[in-house]
C-alpha cells in the first residue's frame, strides 16, 4: 500500500494527474469478492502434495504522453436523405465492440438515436479520415474528442437549417432523439428526416449538411486495476490449476457495461494463457519448433475458471466522456497475481513465464519440496 501510487500524484514528465484514490477501491473491491484475508489466513503453514494459495497484483496504465508521443483523431459526419447519420473515423473495430461504442458517443453527442448512427465499415483511410489505428488502448479514449468536436459543428449546421425553415433563432432549437424541438417547452417541430429532406431538395437552396473535425489530444488518463488469483499446486507434477480470477478496473465511465465486461474478459483468457501455457520453442538455428496452434499451447475455456470482473467508476475530467483505457489493461495484473497465488501456496518465487512443469518442477526441488530421488523413482517406473 505504500508504494502504489496517491490520489493527487502528478507525473511530472506526461503531466497526467492521479484524480482518485483507485488502486486502494479496486483493491477493497476485489479483496471482498475472493474474501482474501480468509483464505490468506486458511491457506498458511500448508504441508502436502497438494496446496492452494492466493495472490494479488496490481497495474496502473495510460496511453498517450506528453510532449513526445501525441494523438491524433478525424471524425466526418454526413446527415443522410433520411435523417439518418453516416459517421466515418479512421479508428478500427477489429472485434473489440469500438463501433458500438463510437456509435453510442455520436448518438449522444448530436442528440440522434443510436439506431440512427451508421459507421462506415471499411476503415479505410482512403476512404475515412484519418485515424492512427487500433493499439494501445486508446480508440475509446481518443475518438471521444474527434467525435464530439465533429458533433458539435455537425449539430450547429443542423439547427442553423432548421432555423431558416422554421423561423426560429438556433437558440430556442435543440436536436433530441432526432426530434428538432423548441427548448422553452419541449415541443417536437419536426424530424431530422424531414430536415434533411428539405435542405436537399430545396430548389432555391439545397444544402448537404456534414462536417469535419480532427483533434490532436496531449493529455490522458490513468486506468488502474487490480487481479486476485486462486489456484491449486500439485507439487510433484509441478501443474498449476486456476481455481479463480478475479479482475477490477477503473476505467472511467462505462460507455458498454457490457462490452466493457467481454473485453476484460477476453485479456483475462490472454492472460491465463501468458501465465501458464503460452511459449513459442526455438531450435539451435532460431527455427520456429511450434508455429501452430497444436503445439502453441493457448489456453481454452477447459482451462479458465469463471472470470470475474468489476468495475469502479471514478470519471476522467480530461475526456469529454470520461473514460480511461481497457483495453490491455486486463491482460496486465493476472500473470503476477497467479506468480503470486505460487508463492502463497508453496513459498517458491516464481520470475518467469509461462509457469509451466518445466519451469515449476526444478524450482520446487531446489526449494526441497520434491525429494532428490524423485526422478530416480519415476524413470524406474517407467
Amino acid at each position: 500500500f505504500q508504494n502504489i501510487m496517491p490520489k493527487g500524484f502528478v507525473d511530472g514528465f506526461s503531466r497526467n494527474e492521479n484524480y482518485y484514490d483507485s488502486f486502494r477501491e479496486a483493491m477493497a473491491v476485489g479483496r471482498k469478492a475472493i474474501d482474501y484475508d480468509k483464505k490468506k489466513e486458511e491457506y498458511k503453514n500448508q504441508t502436502g502434495n497438494i496446496r492452494r494459495g492466493i495472490g494479488l497484483a496490481t497495474f496502473w496504465y495510460n496511453t498517450a504522453v506528453y510532449p513526445i508521443s501525441l494523438e491524433s483523431s478525424s471524425c466526418r459526419m454526413v446527415l443522410n436523405q433520411d435523417g439518418s447519420v453516416q459517421m466515418q473515423l479512421g479508428e478500427t473495430e477489429i472485434g473489440q465492440g469500438g463501433d458500438t461504442a463510437f456509435s453510442q458517443m455520436a448518438a449522444d453527442a448530436i442528440g440522434v438515436k443510436m439506431e440512427d448512427v451508421h459507421i462506415v465499415s471499411t476503415q479505410d483511410t482512403d476512404v475515412t479520415p484519418f485515424g492512427l489505428g487500433a493499439y494501445a488502448s486508446r480508440q475509446t479514449f481518443v475518438s471521444s474528442f474527434s467525435i464530439t468536436n465533429t458533433a458539435r459543428v455537425f449539430k450547429e449546421k443542423i439547427l442553423d437549417r432548421a432555423r431558416k425553415i422554421l423561423e426560429y433563432t438556433p437558440n430556442n432549437l435543440d436536436l433530441v432523439d432526432s426530434m428538432i424541438i423548441r427548448k422553452v417547452d419541449n415541443k417536437p417541430l419536426m424530424t431530422l428526416g424531414e430536415l434533411a429532406t428539405e435542405a436537399l431538395y430545396d430548389t432555391r437552396d439545397s444544402e448537404h449538411i456534414s462536417a469535419e473535425e480532427t483533434y490532436t489530444i496531449r493529455n490522458n488518463a490513468f486506468s488502474f486495476g487490480c487481479s486476485f488469483a486462486e489456484v491449486e499446486v500439485d507439487i510433484s507434477l509441478g501443474k498449476v490449476k486456476l481455481l479463480r480470477l478475479i479482475n477490477v478496473h477503473d476505467c472511467g465511465r462505462l460507455i458498454n457495461p457490457r462490452l466493457a465486461e467481454a473485453q476484460a474478459h477476453g485479456g483475462m483468457s490472454m492472460a491465463v494463457g501468458y501465465a501458464l501455457s503460452e511459449e513459442l520453442k526455438y531450435n539451435d538455428k532460431g527455427q520456429i519448433l511450434n508455429n501452430n496452434l497444436l503445439d502453441y499451447k493457448l489456453s481454452t475455456t477447459m482451462d479458465h475458471p469463471h472470470f470475474e470482473v468489476y468495475f469502479i467508476e471514478n470519471p476522467s475530467p480530461v475526456s469529454p466522456f470520461n473514460t480511461k483505457s481497457l483495453g490491455e489493461p486486463p491482460t496486465c495484473s493476472p500473470a503476477p497475481a497467479i506468480r503470486n497465488a505460487i508463492l502463497n501456496a508453496t513459498g517458491v518465487q516464481v520470475n518467469k513465464c509461462p509457469m509451466t512443469p518445466h519451469v515449476l518442477f526444478p524450482l520446487f526441488k531446489e526449494a526441497g519440496l520434491i525429494e532428490n530421488d524423485y526422478e530416480q523413482d519415476m524413470e524406474y517406473d517407467a
